[in-house]
């Protein structure tokens, strides 16, 4: 497969090239329903009380809630996997799709898209076996209001990076917004960029979504592989089991959370930490840096999982240094700890990973 084109040293991918008409069709979704499911709708129509709740009611909320694909999960308690994706991207969270279906997984992922290029991708993708297997929700817009909502200079930080954009707009409507946004839908971003930054903070309106809407949230990176099912390790009685992570070892942070592989149960406290967790720390936080500060803070019960059977990239790599087969025990590998599209693509073909051949 080749690797994506450089453009302003960010990197779009290529064959996954969302055309800038896609973007320019956006708005138009916000007055009219359009639906782009796969067969039978398995991809999320396109409503605008589903989009953009810039009509807070309880109406909105139950729609988004009732579209969510559901799944039985530890102690028989409900939750919802989701995956987080701009276009630009996609070649990962097509790789992860393929890993689950490998490993035989029983539950539909839903991807919420940040971006118009995604779901029109999902909808097109060739292999059989992925249809009637992801639901996928166009995400952006309620995304964006929440973001200007909740973390105002984020929302103003992110304006200068948007397509055809050198000012920030802090007028623009959410509309506005979304029609300027195909470049930083069609990127792949690697670490410390503006454009990276909002795309991992985007998981935890994802997570703070699901947990409002009763079930239990299940939030992953897509630069991961699934080997095996993982949900027998989340299963974890008392308040220790309501966050679940993978361990960052070595990574600098408080209290070694790897916020890129989570498993949260739906409790009041959950809530309240991760609506904490977006509002409390300054700004130019990442997803990481706030989850592990907020739950050292308030002296948040957690539970990490085993470094080996849930491997990220340091272990990997020190592992493969040692001649250690790094897949042995493992259930979840996870091709962090580098920031370019090119390494982790090798590391997730090292680990016999990778299925986009």
């Amino acid at each position: 497969m080749p690797l994506p084109k450089k453009i302003s040293d960010r990197q779009t991918t290529s064959p996954y090239k969302v055309f800038g008409a896609i973007a320019l069709l956006v708005p138009l979704l916000l007055n009219i329903s359009v639906s782009i499911g796969i067969e039978s709708g398995d991809l999320l129509s396109a409503l605008p009380d589903l989009i953009l709740p810039t009509r807070a009611t309880k109406t909105t909320n139950q729609s988004f809630c009732e579209a969510l694909p559901v799944s039985s999960g530890p102690q028989g308690r409900k939750f919802v996997h989701v995956f987080v994706s701009n276009a630009g991207h996609f070649p990962f969270l097509h790789n992860v799709l393929l890993s689950m279906v490998n490993a035989s997984l029983s539950w539909r992922p839903v991807v919420f898209a940040v971006g118009a290029g995604v779901c029109h991708m999902l909808r097109d993708l060739a292999e059989v076996k992925l249809k009637d297997y992801t639901v996928c929700y166009p995400y952006l817009g309620r995304l964006l209001y929440q973001l200007r909502r909740d973390e105002p200079k984020s929302f103003e930080q992110i304006q200068p990076f948007l397509a055809k954009s050198n000012t920030t707009f802090l007028n623009d409507t959410i509309e506005e917004t979304i029609a300027r946004f195909d470049e930083v839908d069609s990127t792949f971003y690697g670490w410390g960029s503006t454009e990276h930054k909002f795309l991992i903070n985007s998981k935890l309106y994802a997570l703070r979504d699901i947990l409002e809407c009763g079930f239990d949230a299940f939030v992953t990176d897509t630069d991961i592989g699934f080997i095996s099912d993982p949900l027998p390790y989340f299963d974890i009685d008392g308040p220790k089991g309501h966050v679940i992570a993978q361990t960052a070892p070595a990574s600098g942070y408080s209290m070694n959370i790897n916020s890129g592989f989570m498993y949260w149960r739906s409790t009041n406290d959950t809530i309240d930490l991760i609506r904490d967790i977006i509002t409390v720390p300054p700004f130019w936080h990442i997803d990481q840096s706030r989850v592990n500060d907020r739950i050292q803070n308030r002296s948040t019960p957690y539970s990490l999982l085993d470094s080996y059977k849930f491997p990220q990239g340091n272990r990997i790599i020190g592992r493969y240094e040692k001649g250690v087969d790094t897949l042995a025990d493992a259930v979840v590998a996870h091709a962090n700890w580098n920031s370019k599209f090119g390494e982790k693509e090798a590391m997730l073909r090292k680990m016999g990973l990778w299925f986009l051949d």
